[in-house]
């Protein structure tokens, strides 16, 4: 039991890390979609003269441009919330899994669904709320 708590610490400690380290440039990535979005919005319903196409591509061409800039951004970010969430999925998911678990002998009087061991874990697992 020591030894899947200290696996256990170790996994969290390293999702903690992990996020710590990430939320900022998720944050800024996150910030420069959104701030592209708007100007995509803004480009779109508020600039649909011609007089705002300078040069000699066309309206619809400038629009594909603009998109092609916008997607990969996007994309990424969309894509690192997804893993993220995955992650946060996989270890809510660990607890379950522990309690399905039979850890050895118990004593006779005791029923196998009652191993204070293994129920000591899971709370532990619960509590810690490890993932992003």
């Amino acid at each position: 039991l020591e030894q899947a708590l200290n696996e256990w610490n170790t996994v969290q400690a390293t999702l903690r890390q992990v996020s710590t380290k990430l939320s900022r440039s998720m944050l800024a990535l996150g910030a420069s979609c959104g701030a592209s979005l708007i100007l995509l919005a803004e480009y779109t319903f508020f600039h649909t003269d011609s007089s705002i196409f300078v040069d000699q591509l066309q309206p619809g061409v400038q629009m594909a441009f603009f998109l092609g800039w916008l997607f990969p951004p996007v994309l990424l970010f969309l894509y690192s919330m997804m893993r993220a969430a995955g992650v946060t999925e996989k270890a809510s998911r660990v607890a379950p899994l522990v309690n399905s678990w039979h850890f050895g002998e118990q004593e006779e009087d005791v029923p196998s669904w009652m191993d204070l061991g293994r129920q000591y874990i899971v709370q532990y697992i619960i509590q810690s709320e490890a993932g992003f």
